[in-house]
């Protein structure tokens, strides 16, 4: 996955660049810490805790960590990871390209129209980047967002998995039916980059 990737919808532009630690620390522990947050992530440790996470999560080679940002101001936080070599393949049948994604937005980005776009960025980047033929994701039944945007997005509801602290929805999103529903927004956003 490259350090930083580029999108825009709707003239608003989306980034993902890569966490840099320790000036990324602040950010992190502020969101992890907000209070619509809390119940998703479970992270709403000491500083020092989450310094030490954040440490062993860069180092762990089978993931990426990005911080989102919404016309280059810092938003939320991304990590896209290899399904097969994840607790998720516990879960279901993972292929070796798969990868999968949490996302956390801030109360920055929250209610304001973001999201769909956020997660188009995400696809783009997991397949224009890697070989992967679907995306997964496994957000908490609670996160009823996913169920109103899937079709926008093209995620595919496999049901629902009885994780150690949650019950989660599995989504996957598929490579040649996201780019026959979402195709477009790219093709634009290049064209006008081009421009």
């Amino acid at each position: 996955m490259p350090g930083f990737f580029d999108y825009a919808e709707h003239q608003v532009s989306y980034t993902l660049r890569d966490v840099v630690l320790p000036q990324d620390l602040p950010l992190l522990v502020k969101w992890m810490h907000q209070p619509h947050i809390i119940p998703q992530w479970q992270l709403n440790k000491s500083e020092l805790e989450l310094a030490v996470y954040f440490e062993r999560m860069l180092c762990d080679d089978h993931q990426h960590l990005y911080i989102i940002q919404i016309d280059r101001k810092d938003v939320g936080y991304l990590e896209i990871y290899e399904a097969k070599r994840d607790r998720l393949a516990l879960y279901y049948d993972a292929e070796e390209n798969d990868l999968g994604w949490h996302v956390l937005l801030s109360e920055d980005a929250v209610g304001k129209g973001h999201f769909r776009a956020v997660m188009r960025m995400l696809s783009f980047l997991i397949f224009e980047h890697s070989k992967a033929g679907k995306v997964v994701g496994e957000p908490d039944e609670t996160m009823l967002v996913y169920e109103k945007i899937k079709q926008d997005i093209a995620l595919n509801e496999q049901g629902k998995i009885k994780l150690q602290e949650k019950t989660a929805v599995l989504y996957h999103c598929f490579r040649e039916q996201f780019y026959r529903q979402c195709g477009h927004y790219y093709e634009e956003f290049k064209r006008k980059k081009a421009s």
